[in-house]
């Protein structure tokens, strides 16, 4: 949502406190003001540069479009939407709320991150010292060098798709594999079910569907969307543009919103469903990796240590 100089924890506390004095009554100038003083100078300075934009006339959208950005396109369209529909500071509680739930994910997604790179990289250690035999390797400069590359090579790589856009391609090559699929899938769903936010400002579907397209990290989704979003466009219902292409839950959860005048509401309880999902998927992974972790780098710390007693043993004169 934000820039990397203001993090999602101050992200939730500046909407929390935002939309807390906007149902107090004060008007949004005075409300930039107060909320978010105990964050960061980064956001201080960008809310003190919106509260003069606003005081000079302009929409609170625009207020906080500044150079360089701070916030996304996709929270400045929510607020400008929120605004003219009357619905700000439910919204901006929503949006902390969002930031809470991105701060989690992102905490775990880390944790499970450092456990799989440990994982490889003990790995690889062990399968180099098993290679390496009955010889000396300790004393070898060859294997610490290669030691070193492994590293580098296992965390440039991960920092690389870490930061890399998904294409098509990757992602299909990702999809393919069992055990990311499910966690890629719930991924992609949550992302999808942030189409609640437009909807509940009173955005029709179609511009909500437009908005969310740009949202979606899984580039197979974002076309289903935006083929769904031409088809909702000549008539057809949500449910139905999207047979076959969202998973069966999720596609029965919106065609009964559609039927009640739900849609939103539906949307939120799907958005809790895949949030638990995604949760239990990443801390399954995580109880298998952290073991499996662990052995590696025992098996590559005993080795080490066998070789280390040799070498002593072979240092003393016969």
């Amino acid at each position: 949502m934000l820039s990397p100089k203001i993090g999602l924890k101050e992200t939730a506390s500046f909407f929390h406190q935002f939309s807390a004095l906007l149902d107090a009554g004060m008007p949004v100038q005075r409300s930039l003001e107060l909320a978010g003083k105990d964050g960061s100078a980064a956001l201080q300075r960008s809310l003190q540069q919106a509260s003069v934009n606003v005081a000079q006339g302009q929409d609170l959208a625009t207020a906080m479009t500044l150079k360089p950005p701070v916030w996304s396109p996709w929270t400045l369209a929510l607020i400008q939407m929120a605004e003219y529909s009357g619905s700000l500071a439910v919204t901006c509680r929503k949006l902390a709320i969002a930031a809470e739930q991105q701060r989690r994910r992102t905490r775990l997604y880390r944790s499970v991150t450092f456990i799989a790179v440990a994982t490889v990289i003990s790995l690889l250690l062990l399968l180099v010292v098993l290679l390496q035999g009955n010889h000396n390797f300790l004393s070898q400069p060859g294997f610490w060098v290669m030691t070193g590359l492994l590293v580098a090579i296992v965390g440039s790589s991960t920092y690389w798709f870490k930061n890399r856009p998904l294409d098509a391609g990757l992602y299909q090559l990702l999809v393919q594999l069992p055990v990311l699929k499910p966690l890629l899938e719930a991924h992609s769903m949550l992302y999808f079910t942030e189409l609640e936010l437009p909807l509940s400002c009173g955005v029709p579907l179609l511009s909500a569907l437009e908005l969310i397209c740009d949202r979606i990290p899984n580039p197979e989704l974002a076309k289903n969307l935006t083929i769904a979003s031409q088809q909702v466009a000549r008539g057809q219902t949500l449910s139905r543009s999207l047979q076959g292409k969202i998973p069966a839950l999720a596609l029965q959860m919106i065609r009964t919103g559609e039927e009640t005048g739900n849609l939103d509401e539906m949307l939120q309880k799907l958005a809790t469903y895949y949030e638990g999902e995604l949760e239990l998927k990443l801390q399954q992974l995580q109880g298998v990796l952290r073991p499996l972790s662990l052995l590696a780098g025992g098996a590559v710390v005993l080795v080490l240590g066998m070789q280390m007693v040799r070498s002593l043993i072979n240092a003393f004169p016969d």
